[in-house]
């Protein structure tokens, strides 16, 4: 497994333009809202880090990649960890950003865990569907999700009005922290699954 991650951390200086143009946007927008700038930053980096499944797959990498000494299921685990450490890297640098604004900490614990509740849904589909049909399945999921949430809202306005009196009562840094726990376990859980599923995938 440690192959796997040196293999994808060298994978990922194709993209050290890209994530510096970004990051660099970010900074810029941080300076206006930190809040925006810390989602977006932690969640392109999220969505980066999956990147490397496109390179694996091209030009049929896998079967070449899996004449090595490595099982499927320790490739799906050396994703998944791969994925974390480099939220996790970008979870260091928005906390930073977020010294030099007023954003708080369980703010940027709560923008954390959206992003690994995104890989948790993202990584499944791309893992067993390949990149592409992965990528039009994660899309269809967010454009259904958005479009229930605008619906609530537009027709049920009441239901989001629960909601927000309930989060209301709660003590904010006890729901920052049950929902990063509660994330973390989904993380883990979505793992369990892909490993199952991507076991029984016939590699290309």
């Amino acid at each position: 497994m440690k192959g796997l991650l040196i293999k994808d951390f060298l994978l990922m200086k194709n993209y050290k333009q890209v994530m510096l143009f970004m990051l660099i946007i970010g900074i810029f927008v941080a300076m206006n809202d930190i809040s925006f700038a810390s989602g977006y930053i932690l969640v392109f980096v999220s969505i980066l880090s999956m990147s490397t499944i496109t390179y694996d797959e091209a030009n049929h990498g896998l079967n070449t990649l899996f004449t090595l000494p490595i099982s499927k299921s320790d490739y799906v685990k050396e994703k998944y960890l791969f994925s974390l450490i480099i939220t996790g890297i970008g979870f260091v640098f928005v906390t930073i950003l977020g010294c030099f604004s007023k954003s708080g900490f369980m703010e940027t614990l709560i923008i954390l865990s959206t992003a690994l509740l995104l890989l948790a849904l993202s990584l499944p589909f791309q893992l067993k569907e390949g990149n592409e049909k992965g990528r039009i399945v994660l899309f269809v999921v967010v454009f259904g999700c958005t479009f229930l949430f605008a619906f609530l809202n537009q027709f049920i306005p009441k239901f989001f009005e629960s909601i927000e009196s309930v989060l209301n009562t709660m003590d904010p840094t006890m729901f920052s922290v049950g929902l990063l726990i509660s994330s973390i376990i989904l993380y883990f859980i979505s793992m369990m699954i892909s490993i199952r599923v991507y076991n029984k995938r016939i590699l290309d």
